[in-house]
């Protein structure tokens, strides 16, 4: 039976290559894990979303998984999982685990057992098509893209197929048309609750459903070829609500989605409660604010609306039918506070601070990637060779394919790498941050690790972490940062985010300045700052209705009178 638990729950995101490595080998681990699990537990976390800790070929770093019901030994073992579970239940925290089931690696014995022998049954658990031939040379069977460059279409040797990745080449398409993949599926999300974890993460989950027969995407113009055929598919609904009726809702489990580019319409009917498919998906509208969207590696300058626009729509948008997610960070992100025009060197901690509240005390549940609780930045690298993820390296050289040079290209890249967020923790400033005993990392380090750190941070009078604990003790502990709804104030002002939470009689007021100069705002109407329960700053100067807020301040209020 369903507690709906998440709804006052805060999650923690942890990459499981970088977080910690215990045993000195140059990978993060289970160990690792289990020895942080108190300072996860004292920030006022409540659940875990694990980045795949599943067997892989790492073409990308976890997301391409060869043995959905196995540990990767770098990370360690089933047994190791096991009492990881444990552990975590202990300390009463749920266990999220990530899902990637739109594609397996290459890798995986389905796949394998698929390309080896063409009548095998396994060939119909992939999207194998004939190629066509034009003036004598064999080309793909539909001229779609995929999402890291390049076709999405790879010939298998030398016949004349081929098979679909909406991604990597390493990482193939699964036919959920099949019925018998469906099962596979099922059975491997009940192998994983009856184990104990406590809900998934779906990676790009609504790719599942195709448009068939496979055809060309005819529109002029487009970043992605193909993408009408692919994205938010005629299936979806049908497919999720099947995942659901035969696994998730038999447990107390919890889902959230990660959708790529999904339209308002298709979001909405995903989470509605009635439809019985997601608990909640990720949006990400306001990561978007200071970048070309689907086009992250390309700068623009910040849009403060756009980000309200993103942060706000949805918690108004699934408040009466269904819940919200709350996010900054993530394993394909850059570090928030070296985001949005921020000037991070001299407003680090107001700014890591100022980004908590806005975000986290709106509708919704709090997804924490692991290091922002302490401000860490986005790091320096030095060139292309330092960056591993694969899709640093594919659009690095499809822009130089373009003639575009190589240090233009690469300081492009290193503005929306992915690279940022997976980069060891830094504990401490001994070496290598601490992330290990000072053995080779499988990633570079961040050379600002000797003072921006865990421990730092924790010894510091203004501290990141610190601050987070008072922040999420408001958001679990308060009606109204819970379960109200929430209300916008002067959208049309760029420098202010402003807006209150409303449950039954009780309203919060949050309002922050999103700028590295001092601004004066005058309070709505019905608004006063008589109670504040939190600010980043030691002060607040207010003259009456009208308040001086300093660089990147934000203040919580419970509104009095």
């Amino acid at each position: 039976m369903k507690t709906e638990w998440f709804k006052n729950a805060v999650v923690y995101q942890i990459y499981p290559f970088s977080f910690l490595d215990s045993n000195n080998d140059g990978w993060g681990d289970i160990e690792g894990i289990i020895s942080k699990l108190d300072y996860i537990k004292e920030l006022g976390v409540t659940a875990i979303w694990f980045s795949p800790l599943y067997k892989s070929p790492d073409y990308d770093y976890g997301y391409d998984i060869s043995d959905y019901r196995d540990i990767d030994e770098k990370f360690g073992s089933m047994a190791d999982f096991d009492r990881l579970l444990e552990e975590c239940h202990k300390r009463e925290l749920k266990v999220i685990m990530d899902m990637v089931i739109n594609h397996t690696s290459i890798e995986h014995p389905w796949f394998k057992k698929a390309i080896e022998d063409p009548e095998s049954p396994y060939r119909d658990y992939y999207i194998i098509r004939k190629g066509r031939w034009e003036k004598g040379k064999l080309l793909p069977p539909s001229n779609w893209d995929s999402t890291f460059t390049g076709s999405a279409w790879e010939r298998i040797g030398d016949s004349d197929e081929f098979y679909l990745h909406l991604f990597c080449v390493e990482q193939a398409d699964l036919n959920w048309e099949n019925p018998e993949v469906r099962r596979e599926i099922i059975d491997i999300l009940n192998f994983w609750l009856d184990k104990g974890v406590d809900g998934f993460r779906f990676d790009v989950f609504n790719m599942f459903s195709k448009v068939y027969p496979i055809q060309d995407d005819t529109r002029k113009g487009g970043v992605q070829k193909g993408g009408q055929y692919y994205i938010d598919g005629p299936r979806m609904h049908e497919f999720l609500k099947e995942l659901n009726e035969k696994s998730l809702s038999l447990y107390d489990s919890y889902t959230v989605g990660e959708s790529y580019h999904p339209s308002p319409e298709a979001a909405y009917e995903y989470v509605r409660k009635s439809n019985k498919e997601l608990d909640t998906i990720f949006n990400f509208g306001h990561l978007d604010s200071d970048n070309i969207g689907s086009l992250k590696f390309f700068w623009k300058p910040f849009d403060l609306l756009q980000f309200k626009d993103g942060l706000f729509d949805p918690q108004r948008k699934y408040y009466e039918e269904g819940w919200n997610t709350l996010v900054l960070e993530n394993h394909d992100n850059p570090r928030s506070v070296s985001r949005f025009s921020i000037d991070t060197k001299r407003f680090r901690y107001e700014a890591a601070t100022m980004l908590a509240t806005i975000t986290y005390l709106g509708f919704g549940i709090p997804f924490i990637y692991m290091g922002q609780e302490v401000g860490l930045t986005n790091t320096d690298f030095k060139s292309i060779d330092e960056l591993k993820d694969p899709v640093s390296h594919f659009v690095y050289d499809l822009m130089h394919g373009y003639g575009m040079p190589g240090k233009l290209a690469f300081s492009f890249i290193k503005y929306g790498a992915r690279d940022h967020a997976r980069v060891p923790m830094a504990w401490d400033d001994s070496a290598n941050g601490g992330f290990n005993k000072g053995h080779s990392t499988w990633q570079c380090i961040n050379p600002l690790y000797k003072t921006i750190n865990v421990k730092n941070d924790l010894n510091c009078s203004r501290s990141i972490y610190r601050y987070y604990q008072k922040l999420l003790a408001i958001k679990k502990n308060d009606e109204a940062a819970i379960w109200g709804s929430t209300e916008e104030y002067d959208h049309n002002n760029r420098r202010i985010v402003a807006y209150s939470r409303n449950w039954e009689g009780r309203r919060l007021f949050v309002m922050a300045n999103f700028s590295k100069k001092p601004v004066k705002y005058v309070l709505p109407e019905g608004i006063n700052c008589d109670s504040i329960l939190l600010n980043n700053y030691e002060q607040l100067k207010c003259e009456g209705n009208t308040v001086s807020l300093q660089p990147y301040q934000a203040l919580v209020c419970e509104v009095t009178r």
